[in-house]
């Protein structure tokens, strides 16, 4: 079975004439490719920083910590 290609203009007509079903179909087709995108470049920027230590990030994490114990001492 082909996929239908929708477009904006799908979704205003399908809108327009009170088509729910239509309506959802036309965005889940328009939307599903940009959120795929989306996630695997989120995937990629994980994966890169997962292992790639940044001292500025413990040091402020330290930093952080430091400042907590010390408003429980007070």
């Amino acid at each position: 079975m082909a996929e239908i290609q929708h477009t904006l203009a799908d979704l205003v007509k399908f809108s327009s004439e009170q088509k729910p079903l239509e309506f959802g179909s036309a965005f889940s087709s328009l939307i599903a490719p940009k959120i795929e995108t989306a996630i695997n470049a989120k995937k990629i920027e994980v994966a890169q920083n997962m292992f790639n230590s940044n001292d500025s990030e413990s040091d402020e994490s330290d930093d952080a910590e430091a400042g907590d114990e010390d408003a429980e001492v007070a």
